[in-house]
């Protein structure tokens, strides 16, 4: 099990030169091929009603597809829940041993047939860091969704390196499917 946490840092990319897929096409936001990853969005925090779990399903599927073809693994599952602070720092401090609420916290198990991912995103964070950006809380609950799937695939960021190229990853692959950069450092204007 693999939990992790980030809320700070920054990342600058360059639109990618590959042409943008299609917006996802079917119902589930996945390929009609059935060995495609199960993708299940769950938000049960309070005062997230504004959140469209569904956007970020069909768009955290489109980006699984592409991680798995690209780093040649097999996620079967990927269940997200959004959740409050209460519950997240509750995460974080069992599972990282750090007080008070993070971004995202990951957890990853080999079923045999592929990984299993289970991610806890926190909608308080996403709308305290929004306050200043020009996106909302559902596009910046999506780049957690994100980030917890590269850091399942094993991407690092505890470096200022690593942490750029996983921000510069996760900018890529959310402009490849088609919703573009989210992430900003606080004070940033791009």
């Amino acid at each position: 099990m693999h939990a992790d946490g980030e809320t700070d840092g920054g990342s600058a990319s360059e639109p990618s030169a590959e042409p943008e897929p299609p917006e996802p096409g079917s119902p589930c936001g996945v390929s009609e091929d059935p060995t495609s990853t199960i993708v299940d969005v769950r938000c049960p925090a309070p005062g997230a009603a504004s959140i469209d779990p569904a956007w970020i399903r069909d768009r955290a599927a489109a980006v699984i597809d592409r991680v798995a073809a690209e780093h040649d693994v097999n996620i079967t599952r990927c269940t997200v829940r959004i959740v409050g602070d209460a519950e997240m720092s509750a995460a974080h401090r069992r599972f990282s041993r750090v007080s008070g609420p993070t971004d995202v916290l990951t957890f990853v198990s080999d079923s045999g047939d592929g990984l299993e991912v289970d991610l806890l995103a926190c909608h308080d964070e996403a709308s305290r860091r929004v306050a200043s950006f020009e996106h909302d809380a559902t596009h910046e609950l999506l780049l957690y969704v994100v980030h917890g799937v590269l850091h399942a695939i094993g991407h690092d960021d505890h470096d200022p390196e690593s942490h750029a190229r996983m921000h510069a990853e996760e900018d890529r692959l959310l402009t490849l499917i088609g919703v573009g950069p989210v992430y900003r450092v606080e004070g940033s204007d791009g």
